[in-house]
This record gives structure tokens, sequence and C-alpha cells, in this order.
């Protein structure tokens, strides 16, 4: 086990359970993916809507639009500080995703887990390599969704 992995676990107590934080971790994981997005103009999802919501005409808007106003005003969900390396781990997972034919994804194998974990000299939680199979099942949802979006406007 590598001192990064050793460092990271000081403080952390016996008892944790994934279950206390996995509500916190999913919402914020579909957060990122949903308004951290960019579009083709290269502004994210929270930018347009921002920028939307600061326009004169928003005021005449009607109550949904108001309804989704009050939500983005909100504040974001915010990651558990014991997901902070699931989390930068999933991320990285995630940039090497491999694509499969006619354009699909596949999900982040255990394989490429343990080969990316191998490099990187550390040794995951168990905690922390089921946040990465959930947030891999968000993110492929996610790529989904986008295939089929894209292939109603072409």
């Amino acid at each position: 086990m590598g001192s990064f992995t050793s460092a990271r676990r000081i403080g952390y107590c016996c008892k944790f359970h994934l279950s206390d934080i996995l509500e916190d971790c999913i919402e914020y994981c579909k957060y990122q993916f949903e308004y951290g997005q960019r579009q083709s103009d290269g502004a994210t999802v929270k930018e347009h809507i921002e920028a939307a919501m600061a326009s004169p005409f928003a005021a005449t808007l009607g109550e949904k639009q108001k309804q989704l106003q009050e939500e983005q005003e909100s504040e974001p969900p915010l990651l558990p500080t014991s997901a902070q390396f699931a989390w930068t781990y999933f991320l990285r997972l995630h940039q090497t995703r491999q694509a499969g034919g006619f354009g699909g994804f596949f999900a982040i194998t255990y394989q490429e887990m343990q080969a990316f974990f191998a490099l990187e000299q550390t040794t995951p939680e168990p905690y922390e390599l089921e946040l990465i199979r959930v947030w891999d099942k968000i993110a492929l949802d996610h790529l989904h969704k986008e295939q089929q979006r894209q292939s109603k406007t072409k």
C-alpha cells in the first residue's frame, strides 16, 4: 500500500458505511453530468441557465420557469469529504472510457480499475470501488441519453 493511501486513511472511523454518503454522492454525480456538460457553444448548461435568468425577460416567464430558477438558485450538491478520492479516481477512469461499436460506451471494467490502481500504486477502499461502479452507471445513463438526443437532432 502506497504512502498516499495510508495518509488518506488517517482519521477515518472504523464504523464508516457507504450508506451514510451514498445519496449525496449520487446527487453530486448527477448534478455534475447534467449541469456541468459543455454545449456546442462551449458554455455549460448551468452557465446557460444563469444567463437566461439574468435576462430582463426572465421576469415575464411562467410558473414552470420560476420553479426552474428557484431550483437553480439553490446550492449545488456537495461531495462528501470521504468520497473525494473516489471521485478523482472515477473521473480519471471515465476519461479513458472505451467506446463500443455503433457509438456506444462500455462500463469501466474491474480489469481497468485493477490496472489503474496498480499504476497509481494505491489500494482503494471497498466503498470507493462501489462508488466508482455507481457513478459509472450514472455516467453511462447520461451518455446514452445524450446519444439519443443527438441522434434525434440529426
